[in-house]
């Protein structure tokens, strides 16, 4: 088993037409990684220069930020070969690393681009040393950028940041130094294809509760209306139903709650998060988790305010 440990580098056009607009939003020109052992140790590298094909002037901030020469990405390969290339160089059922959660799906879309054989057709379980790394620091919620974390665990700068290898290489650093227990813990996956049915959903156990992805709908109402994923369940009980304590109910249409009651384990809150992949497919991101008396009633509380801000509004409850 190998970790690979990439990150790419993209140009964007220069126009500000929104990405959904372009058939790629967002052009890779840089692929850097390293792979370690199954003790986390470097045993080999890899980089190359892609040369752009999509949009070949360079935005000004991308080459500011990289410090690209002139010419230099003309030397660069057709990026068909450079990714065929760089999964020789992976080796078999690799297990994918990146410092956030956006590489794995631009590598995706640019390979669907250039019509090329899928990584999968299924969501791709792999490491978020980002949000690894949050876990260990006790801050999930503040995404900390890769040169913060090197410094704040004191790594040694010995290659400049922001190209594709160097950025690979302080992740890999970092990965390093994260505890085997939140390396298998701490699951993510990218969605660049969602589960294709009911069965092969996912599910992640966690110490405090539970999280379900879906498969994918293609009407958001039929989504919203399946008690499969709108059903409160108690998952220290085996996945039995609860009683609704707080309705459904959101104050942005993307991000939903509710709160059932576990006669045994206590009050449970329900979080969705509604989203959309590249196949237009609407799915859910839903967590269970076990609050105390006071988070339920700011629960409470919090529905109200919403419900009336709606009704002020005109906006059916």
């Amino acid at each position: 088993m190998s970790y690979i440990v990439f990150d790419l580098e993209w140009n964007q056009p220069q126009d500000g037409k929104h990405s959904d607009e372009r058939e790629l939003a967002f052009e890779i020109i840089e692929i850097g990684a390293v792979k370690l052992n199954e003790d986390l140790k470097l045993i080999s590298k890899y980089q190359q220069l892609i040369r752009p094909q999509v949009y070949q002037e360079i935005n000004w901030r991308i080459r500011k930020m990289l410090a690209l020469k002139p010419g230099e990405l003309a030397k660069g390969k057709h990026f068909p070969k450079a990714v065929r290339e760089f999964l020789e160089w992976c080796g078999p059922d690799p297990v994918w690393c990146t410092w956030g959660t956006q590489d794995l799906t631009e590598l995706q879309r640019n390979m669907a681009y250039y019509e090329m054989t899928p990584l999968s057709t299924e969501p791709i379980r792999y490491m978020n040393v980002q949000k690894m790394y949050g876990v260990m620091c006790g801050n999930i919620a503040q995404s900390k950028a890769l040169e913060t974390a090197v410094d704040e665990l004191q790594l040694r700068k010995d290659v400049p940041f922001h190209r594709a290898f160097s950025d690979a290489y302080y992740t890999g650093k970092v990965l390093a130094r994260i505890p085997e227990e939140i390396r298998t813990e701490c699951v993510s996956y990218d969605l660049y294809h969602l589960p294709v049915s009911r069965k092969k959903e996912i599910h992640i156990d966690g110490p405090d509760g539970e999280c379900l992805i879906t498969k994918g709908y293609e009407d958001r109402e039929d989504l919203l209306h399946d008690p499969h994923v709108m059903t409160i369940q108690c998952g220290k009980c085996g996945g039995i139903t609860v009683k609704t304590a707080v309705r459904w109910f959101t104050a942005n249409n993307k991000v939903f709650y509710a709160a059932g009651c576990c006669k045994e384990h206590g009050y449970v809150l329900a979080k969705l998060r509604v989203r959309k992949n590249e196949q237009s497919l609407f799915y859910a991101e839903r967590e269970y988790n076990y609050i105390d008396e006071a988070a339920m009633e700011e629960l409470k509380q919090q529905r109200r305010e919403t419900m009336e801000k709606q009704k002020a509004k005109g906006v059916g409850a």
